[in-house]
């Protein structure tokens, strides 16, 4: 509750960022030329994840908490490998062109750097990457579907850890580790001010991804960085 409550203003930040908004809800024209130009901005937007979530990955071996063990190891929260999927499926032999912005490098420094430090800091991101990506996941894969006019689950692997059936059920399961794990006052707080950190820096990466995406549009109407 504390975590919803403290980053309410960092969250929908993100989620109303003009990237955001025209990638998975904007108008791209329709036509052949239209889907390449959203499919290109997609697919950087899972480069970005791919690396933010390998680098919280690499991170959980380390972690010897049980309580914190259980909250960060959610089968749900490895999504790299489903992301590398889907890289493969929309890139091909491409795929292993490098593109992480500075930001998304600056995030994935952070996620080393407190996994070393201060592990019960890693909640923050775990919650972060939850609400983004796993709360939204069976919407968002409908989109996606109908976007690019995918079919048999090819190009969606990254969505398909929750479904809209068992979301209720993974937002309670969620909720529950979380309040299993013992923390004082003040490191609730740095808990909560860490995701409200990790919320600001993914708006900062929608903005450097929508600087490159001139073709962007919503309902708002053109883009132009």
């Amino acid at each position: 509750m504390r975590l919803e409550e403290g980053t309410g203003s960092a969250r929908r930040q993100v989620e109303q960022s003009t990237f955001l908004e025209a990638l998975f809800h904007g108008s791209w024209n329709g036509g052949v030329y239209g889907q390449f130009v959203r499919a290109r901005h997609y697919v950087n937007h899972l480069r970005q994840l791919h690396v933010l979530y390998e680098a919280f990955e690499s991170a959980l071996p380390a972690v010897k908490d049980v309580a914190l063990a259980r909250v960060l190891r959610l089968p749900e929260l490895r999504r790299a490998s489903a992301l590398a999927s889907d890289l493969d499926w929309f890139c091909g032999d491409t795929r292993t062109q490098p593109f992480a912005c500075a930001e998304t490098r600056l995030h994935a420094e952070r996620i080393h750097e407190v996994a070393t430090e201060a592990p019960h800091l890693l909640l923050a991101h775990a919650y972060a990457r939850c609400v983004q990506d796993l709360f939204t996941a069976p919407q968002r894969s409908e989109l996606v579907v109908q976007a690019f006019e995918l079919e048999g689950g090819r190009g969606t692997a990254f969505y398909n850890a929750v479904s809209a059936g068992e979301l209720n059920a993974f937002q309670r399961r969620l909720a529950t580790r979380l309040d299993e794990v013992a923390l004082g006052e003040l490191e609730s707080q740095e808990v909560i001010q860490e995701a409200r950190l990790a919320f600001r820096i993914q708006g900062l990466i929608c903005d450097e991804l929508a600087r490159d995406a001139p073709g962007i549009e919503d309902s708002r109407g053109p883009f132009n960085p």
